[in-house]
């Protein structure tokens, strides 16, 4: 079933749910975690019937995730830095998601990239049908690793006084969930965990009762 309907109705007279919120909270179904709500109120004078309506759906839990796929102008581990424009007309590309550089272990893809001043920006879904995807889903969800890494060719690089390789022209081959990130501040940002957001629901339910009140 995609959706659920659920209604309240409490009289200003007899107030069994008057200003207070737990109340309702309790009638929702137990698999909470597995739900998302709307909700509608309809306003009320004093001694009418108040209606709070809630409808319960199940949450989209496709796997999506953002993140920095790597920061310019930064040295990494390897003494190498990218500079802003080492990703040209990278905008509408799309690249595999794999798990620490390995190609046997793909497990999902990256499909909007983007250019920002600080770095280039991903966002990707994980193959949640692929094992090792589920995994990966569960070790971000923990916070157990949360690094980003890119595979890249070098088409144009310099070298600088300071012994540090400066890429100006690279080419985009995949991006990884590694633990450990060469570029400092590269990482996973957002993760889509599906987990149901009571706010509105209870901002529907005090304003409810805010009216009941008088």
């Amino acid at each position: 079933m995609p959706w659920a309907f659920s209604k309240f109705s409490c009289s200003e007279r007899s107030r069994p749910m008057k200003n207070n919120p737990v109340q309702l909270i309790a009638l929702l179904p137990k698999r909470q975690s597995a739900i998302n709500f709307t909700s509608e109120t309809r306003e009320a004078s004093a001694g009418d019937t108040l209606d709070v309506e809630t409808r319960f759906t199940v949450p989209t839990d496709n796997g999506d995730i953002e993140g920095m796929a790597v920061r310019f102008n930064t040295v990494d581990s390897y003494r190498t830095e990218f500079a802003p424009d080492a990703f040209r007309n990278i905008e509408g590309r799309s690249v595999p998601m794999l798990w620490a550089h390995d190609p046997g272990t793909v497990i999902g893809s990256w499909s909007s990239l983007q250019v920002r001043a600080d770095g280039l920006t991903a966002k990707g879904r994980l193959n949640l049908a692929v094992a090792k995807a589920q995994e990966v889903r569960s070790l971000l969800i923990a916070g157990d690793i949360k690094g980003l890494s890119i595979g890249f060719r070098t088409v144009k690089d310099e070298r600088r006084a300071n012994g540090v390789r400066r890429i100006v022209e690279a080419s985009l081959r995949e991006i990884s969930i590694v633990a450990f990130p060469a570029v400092p501040g590269s990482g996973i940002t957002s993760v889509r965990t599906g987990s149901p957001d009571f706010s509105a629901f209870l901002t529907s339910v005090r304003a409810a009762s805010a009216t009941l009140k008088g």
